[in-house]
Parts: C-alpha cells; structure tokens; sequence
C-alpha cells in the first residue's frame, strides 16, 4: 500500500515554481550598463582617433578601425558580462559584435549617408541630416542585430529573432535623435559631446532591446 501511494502523493504534490531573474533588475541592468559601456567605448574611442590626427591618410584610417574596434569590445564586454549574469549562452556575443560593427562602419554608414549627402556636400538641411543620420543607424543596427541574434538563438530559441527589430528600432531613433543633438552642442568641450551623444545613443538602443531580452530570460 505504502509503494502505492508514492507516486499518487507525488502527483499532488504542488509545483514548485522555478522564478527567473528579476525583470526590473534585468531591464535596469542592461540599460545602465549599455549606457556606461556606450560613454566609456566612446571616449576611449576618441582618443585613439586624435593619435592620428597630423599623420597620412592611411595612419589616420588605420587609427579610426582601432578606435572602431575599441570602441566595440568595450560596450560588447560589458553586455557579455550582463547576459552571463543571467546563464545566456552568449560566447561568440563579442566577437560577432565587434564584426558586425566593423562592417556597418567601414560600409553600410558610409553608404547610407551618401544617398542623403552629396560628396563634399556642405549646403544639408537639419532634417535631412536627421532622416540620414536615423536611417545609417538603423541600418547598422539591422547589421549588428542580425549578428547578435545569431548568438542568442541558441538560447531563446526564435525569440532571438526579435533583436533585429528591436535593435534597427534603437539604432534609427539614436540617429535620428544624436544627429539633431549636435547640432545644438557646439561650444561644449569635446568629452561633454561625446558623453552626451553616446550616452543618449546607448539608452534609445537598450530601451528598445530591453523588453526582447526579458523575453528570452523568461
């Protein structure tokens, strides 16, 4: 008798129910640590850009995909380390951020600029640097989606998919919103305008990617 009723209290037995992490915790962390990862890629950035600045044209190039790349792992290091946190398979995460954002700044940016603005153009109204600055973005942001979400498909499943949305969303807002931002910056020292675009970049772009990540820490 005792045999039978094993299994019959094991099935009334309540369910106990496995919570995931935190949302709001997890909303907020992403945000936040895009936000400083984006300001600090950014500056440091910057000045590896300025150690080319008097040189060739090559070494000043050569210097702006350094830079890129710095810039890259910095923000990619620090979303890695969040989505560790949280027990995501995310081990290619940094180095198919850094490609992507490679490609998208050696050649989507550059080529979706110049349908809006014209080689050695100088006479573009504010509302065109807007849509061409929204749209350059957000095609950068379909570019390092697309790659991103190769990487978290092995642990959402088809949600990951979301991510391109969800990023080209961020991406375009951010262009659209920091390229109307400078415009009204001049006259702030460089480390305040930099600070403030990527800062401002980096909290459009999570914000948009924040309610797909929750989804995939579910």
């Amino acid at each position: 008798m005792a045999a039978m009723a094993m299994p019959e209290q094991a099935m009334r037995a309540p369910v106990v129910e496995v919570r995931g992490p935190n949302q709001r915790m997890a909303w907020a962390l992403w945000i936040i640590v895009t936000v400083v990862g984006a300001v600090v890629g950014a500056l440091a950035a910057w000045q590896v850009r300025r150690l080319g600045l008097g040189g060739s044209a090559s070494l000043a190039d050569a210097f702006r995909y350094v830079a890129t790349i710095l810039d890259a792992v910095v923000l990619a290091g620090a979303q890695w380390y969040i989505l560790r946190r949280y027990h995501l398979e995310v081990y290619w995460w940094v180095p198919a951020s850094v490609s992507a954002r490679l490609v998208a700044v050696i050649v989507v940016i550059p080529s979706v600029i110049g349908l809006f603005v014209s080689p050695g153009g100088t006479d573009v109204t504010l509302t065109t640097a807007v849509i061409g600055g929204a749209a350059a973005l957000a095609a950068a942001g379909f570019v390092v989606g697309a790659a991103q979400s190769v990487v978290l498909r092995s642990s959402g499943g088809n949600i990951a998919w979301a991510w391109i949305p969800a990023t080209i969303v961020g991406g375009g807002l951010a262009g659209a919103l920091t390229t109307a931002m400078s415009a009204q910056l001049f006259g702030l020292q460089p480390i305040a305008t930099i600070s403030l675009v990527a800062a401002v970049g980096g909290l459009l772009t999570a914000a948009s990617q924040a309610p797909v990540l929750l989804r995939l820490l579910r």
